[in-house]
């Protein structure tokens, strides 16, 4: 914002003294943001433009005086320019010194004389001295030029016009001057402000930085207890298998039938826990290889069926009449998604049915697909505040279900976050008193061309789904290579890669994958690793891809 503003008024039709009033206005300009402040504030740059300010008005004052000799002035008028000259030069220099001081002359005060003198000079002063130099230019001599512009400037309604100006500019220069000091004030405020934010804003970040490592570091702790529970707890659930398949006693069997039921639900609990650990302390990678969407489905429905039997709940199942043979993807997350959903659904309804449904369309791209799956239940539904928490970890519809059903409230999260890995997404839709339905989207790559459905089949028909002719080694090999970590970590999820991969490995391993098979059933994850690695070994990597073992 300006201080003074050039116009109409201040021209003298002097070339040169129009020029320098206008530097002057510049000066005074560029110097108000300074010099509005205390000499303290900034001492050097007030110093620089006090500085240039009188070198230019004593400038100003010797071009005038050479004007006025050239013209040949008349000498009162000179005189008088003279003493004018001299009474603004020693008032700024006593000014300027105790502005320096920090005395009762601040930079405001000593800011205001400069622009009202300049006003009163150009509109007084100058005036009158171009006034004169026309006069004598058009031929009059000087004294008559002088009295001509000096009766001017003594006219009563001329002096009261300038007056009136001078008194105008002195207002509107003192109200920008405070409006500059203002200015001044808040940006001061708002840099200050600014710094705090700054400030907060790292210390903040610090703050959050120090919550995720000891968050991370938290998930990992639990990732790394988890587990140390689930080794010996996968050795219980062998060893229970190992007596069951033993022991003949009817009541002895029923005993260790619950045994294994309790430690299936314990070892739920620990993969949950360790999945969300794994997810948030970054752990948890996806591993893709070639599946049968078939076998995937077919595996579910045998996995779930039998609650639903015993609960007389209807289990049904709708698939699109032709899915691709292949799919590229992770089937063990893809699979524990959809598994949780089916399960939540048999947990959560009395009475009535559940559907699990899928529906291909077209993906983004010829060789890929998308696959909506969603699974309905005809439950109690869930009420609209609680579906926006669903996927939190901890979360579930209300207290009372966690009272009544269990669980942990963390498979919902879980899915959520394999959904946003696997770039897919997942949601609900659900009314109190009509059920819900938990649906997943997924975009996947086609690795075989599609194959008839087995939507014909009812949950409780069994289908083989036939493989290509030619053994694909590399397949089999990643599908080997992904058990082998499972098995290794004592991932429970082993047993199910193995089921969906079951159709592709036998034919591929013959006697190894039914000695593999049986190792992996009865829970001896450290013998089935063995097996794992023993196959691993008959197909090195020359091999792969070459449909030959070294066994064959």
């Amino acid at each position: 914002m300006a201080l003074m503003n050039w116009n109409a008024h201040f021209v003298t039709g002097i070339s040169i003294v129009d020029e320098q009033h206008q530097h002057l206005v510049r000066l005074i300009n560029q110097s108000a943001p300074v010099l509005a402040l205390s000499y303290a504030r900034n001492p050097d740059k007030a110093e620089l433009l006090l500085a240039e300010l009188t070198h230019y008005a004593i400038y100003h004052f010797q071009s005038e005086h050479e004007l006025m000799a050239q013209h040949g002035i008349d000498s009162r008028h000179h005189l008088h320019h003279l003493k004018s000259h001299g009474e603004f030069a020693s008032t700024v220099a006593a000014m300027k010194e105790m502005y320096q001081c920090g005395e009762e002359i601040t930079g405001g005060k000593l800011l205001s004389f400069l622009a009202n003198w300049l006003v009163f000079h150009i509109l007084g002063e100058d005036q009158a001295m171009a006034r004169q130099i026309h006069a004598i230019s058009r031929g009059m001599n000087p004294v008559d030029a002088y009295d001509s512009a000096e009766g001017y400037r003594n006219d009563p309604k001329q002096e009261a016009l300038t007056q009136a100006l001078v008194d105008l500019y002195a207002l509107m220069t003192e109200q920008n001057r405070s409006l500059l000091e203002l200015n001044h004030e808040l940006r001061e405020h708002r840099e200050h402000l600014a710094e705090l934010v700054s400030q907060r804003t790292h210390e903040l970040e610090i703050a959050r930085d120090a919550a995720e490592a000891a968050n991370r570091a938290k998930s990992r702790f639990i990732a790394n207890l988890s587990h140390e529970i689930r080794t010996p707890m996968n050795s219980i659930v062998s060893l229970g298998w190992i007596l069951h398949e033993k022991i003949i006693d009817p009541e002895q069997r029923e005993k260790l039938q619950q045994m294994s039921g309790a430690t299936q639900q314990l070892l739920s609990v620990i993969n949950d826990l360790l999945d969300i650990s794994r997810i948030e302390s970054e752990q948890l990678k996806l591993e893709t290889l070639d599946f049968s969407p078939h076998r995937m489905i077919e595996q579910l429905i045998a996995d779930h069926k039998g609650r639903a039997l015993q609960k007389g709940i209807d289990f049904q199942v709708k698939l699109p009449e032709k899915l691709p043979l292949l799919l590229h993807g992770d089937p063990i997350r893809i699979g524990q998604i959809i598994g949780n959903f089916v399960s939540n659904a048999i947990k959560f309804t009395s009475q009535g049915e559940v559907a699990l449904s899928l529906q291909q369309k077209p993906g983004h791209r010829p060789d890929r697909t998308l696959l909506h799956f969603a699974v309905r239940d005809s439950g109690s539904g869930i009420a609209d505040e609680f579906q926006e928490r669903l996927f939190q970890p901890f979360e579930q519809g209300d207290v009372s279900s966690r009272r009544k059903h269990g669980g942990t409230g963390l498979g919902l999260a879980i899915c959520k976050r394999l959904s946003d890995m696997m770039g897919g997404e997942i949601g609900v839709s659900s009314r109190l008193g009509e059920g819900s339905i938990f649906w997943f989207e997924i975009e996947l790559t086609v690795i075989a061309a599609a194959a008839a459905s087995p939507n014909s089949k009812t949950p409780d028909q069994s289908s083989e789904t036939s493989v290509p002719a030619a053994i694909n080694w590399q397949r089999i090999n990643e599908a080997l290579r992904r058990l082998e970590r499972l098995l290794a970590e004592d991932d429970i999820q082993a047993l199910t890669l193995w089921r969906d991969m079951a159709d592709q490995f036998h034919p591929a391993l013959g006697s190894d994958a039914v000695r593999l098979e049986g190792e992996i059933k009865r829970y001896a994850f450290d013998d089935a690793l063995l097996v794992t690695r023993s196959i691993l070994a008959k197909l090195p990597n020359d091999q792969v891809g070459k449909g030959k073992r070294t066994d064959a």
